[in-house]
């Protein structure tokens, strides 16, 4: 910005300067008497400030040779303590853009005219790097718009006296003005398709009509504004600048509402969803699956030994670790799935139109991936992964509760896998694997962790022999041992949610008694030998020990706790 100001007084050119430097503008003042010798269109000004003891024909005068040649679009601002209604009116009309009292000068004021001849400088700027389409039957007219952009010195304007010959160039501007009545095309049509192929251009009408109806059509299908003939110079660049303004304004406020919406719906160090959102798309996505019964899944990700890869590395290579682990999944998985940090080490994933079977192959391919994820001096990273299918009986809690369910049987087995629905692997890659007993299994009785932890272990036993052959014997002997355990461990277990007054303590009991009847069943198998002692411990194991503590024993935690 370029201003220069004419002074009567030189009360005011300290405070002006700093307001014109604070905006990194350059200031030039000389004294009125003085104007005649300095050659004021020499330098091309944005802003002309003239101040007066009063508003004179050759102040009139001058603001109009200043207005008419300059090659800019210049702004003036009048300073004065003496000027009638009748010489304001004359002074708007030439375009000047604020009348300020000298002897109250508010500087606030004053700065936010500031403020509004950058925005101009910045249109202009911007005017004369954009590619710019006329179209108007009217030779006559398409010279008085080619005189307009040569004195503004746009030059990346293209003029057409036949819409024919623009539709098939659309897509090379940013700017299109356009006459609305032509013989060959109307305006309205080069609009709708102009929007079709360009939807960011900026267009405005010319018109000789003044009936609002085709003009309001125009401006609802994608017009920004309208101009009408007789076109005038000031009143057609100021619509130009006050678009393109407002095409500006329009785009910042997309950016700031993107933004808004990625800060209100993305974690700020991955760039995949956060939890709230998550939970959000799960409801509507069980809304959609009751409607179309089509089935989606879910997956639930922890990174194996993170806390240790926090001590080890620091948490700056930690935070580098969930930023690829972020892109491995945003690469393994499709648009439509979503994927959240469902918090510290944790992702989850919804995966739309997807069997339980489909999710786990996908699970596997992203275990796969982030083992091989090579991450500058840190050692190999795994996860352990949950996999579950939405139910139709299933809520937030239950399907959550399943896949949690199913994560952390995944990483007290061994860690490195993918486990669905809560049904623990007894082996992995043909070896047997042992449950870890951990946090995870406490209930808060001690009677009942000391029970449940022995039957652990003798699960882990039973594991560790029931793939050799040679150890039939003692297989036997161990699950006749597991479930002497088993039986007094429930009997106990009765015994102690009835004294807590445990609500649902007769379905509990139901279903022991169900456990224990095919669990007998599965031993007679055993001893005729119609049941191998693999399909039984993983019966045994699955279903009466782990299972039974993860499904049915966890819903009366609550009552230690």
């Amino acid at each position: 910005m370029k201003a220069l100001h004419v002074y009567t007084k030189s009360s005011l050119k300290e405070v002006l300067t700093n307001s014109i430097e604070l905006k990194k503008g350059t200031y030039v003042s000389i004294h009125k008497d003085e104007i005649k010798d300095f050659h004021i269109l020499e330098v091309e000004y944005n802003l002309i400030i003239l101040e007066n003891d009063g508003i004179t024909p050759d102040c009139e005068d001058f603001l109009l040779n200043i207005i008419k040649q300059s090659k800019v679009q210049v702004s003036v601002i009048v300073i004065t303590d003496i000027c009638d209604f009748n010489q304001k009116s004359r002074l708007y009309d030439m375009g000047v853009m604020a009348i300020m009292n000298h002897n109250n000068f508010e500087i606030n004021r004053f700065n936010l005219y500031l403020d509004t001849v950058l925005k101009i400088e910045e249109t202009v700027s911007e005017l004369k790097n954009i590619k710019i389409a006329v179209v108007d039957d009217s030779r006559f007219s398409l010279e008085i718009i080619r005189g307009f952009f040569k004195r503004i010195q746009s030059n990346q304007v293209d003029y057409f006296q036949s819409a024919d010959e623009l539709v098939t160039h659309t897509k090379g501007y940013d700017l299109f003005i356009v006459d609305l009545v032509m013989p060959d095309i109307n305006g309205e049509e080069i609009i709708y398709r102009v929007k079709q192929s360009n939807p960011d251009a900026i267009i405005i009408l010319i018109t000789s009509y003044s009936e609002g109806r085709a003009i309001q059509h125009c401006l609802s299908i994608g017009a920004n504004d309208f101009i009408l003939k007789p076109l005038d110079f000031k009143m057609f660049i100021l619509r130009i600048y006050v678009s393109i303004s407002n095409y500006r304004l329009h785009k910042e406020n997309a950016k700031n509402s993107e933004l808004l919406y990625e800060l209100a719906t993305k974690d700020s160090l991955t760039k995949v969803y956060n939890r709230n959102y998550f939970i959000e798309s799960l409801r509507t996505k069980a809304i959609e699956a009751q409607r179309t019964s089509l089935p989606f899944s879910l997956i639930l990700l922890d990174l194996d030994n993170f806390k240790q890869i926090n001590d080890e590395y620091g948490h700056l290579k930690g935070d580098v670790v969930l930023i690829q682990t972020s892109k491995v999944l945003t690469y393994k998985l499709r648009e439509s799935d979503i994927i959240c940090r469902w918090g510290g080490e944790e992702f989850c994933m919804l995966l739309p139109n997807t069997t339980r079977e489909d999710a786990i192959k996908v699970a596997e391919k992203i275990r796969a991936a982030i083992e091989e994820m090579h991450i500058e001096g840190v050692r190999p990273i795994t996860v352990s992964l949950g996999v579950t299918i939405w139910q139709p009986d299933d809520n937030d809690a239950s399907v959550f509760k399943r896949l949690d369910n199913s994560l952390y049987l995944a990483k007290l087995t061994g860690k490195n896998k993918v486990v669905s629905n809560e049904e623990l692997i007894i082996t992995n890659n043909n070896k047997p694997v042992a449950v870890e007993w951990g946090p995870f299994f406490r209930s808060g009785n001690a009677q009942i962790d000391t029970e449940h932890q022995k039957l652990i272990q003798l699960s882990n036993d039973i594991i560790s022999k029931c793939f050799d052959d040679d150890n039939y014997e003692i297989t036997l002997a161990l699950f006749e041992e597991l479930i002497d355990d088993t039986v007094e461990h429930f009997r106990n277990e009765e015994k102690t949610l009835e004294q807590v007054g445990y609500a649902n303590l007769q379905e509990h009991k139901d279903i022991h008694k169900n456990l224990i009847e095919r669990t007998l069943f599965m031993q007679k198998g055993l001893l005729s030998k119609k049941l191998t002692p693999i399909q039984v411990a993983k019966y045994v194991i699955q279903d009466v020990v782990i299972g039974h503590i993860i499904k049915s024993d966890f819903d009366y935690y609550d009552c230690f706790r």
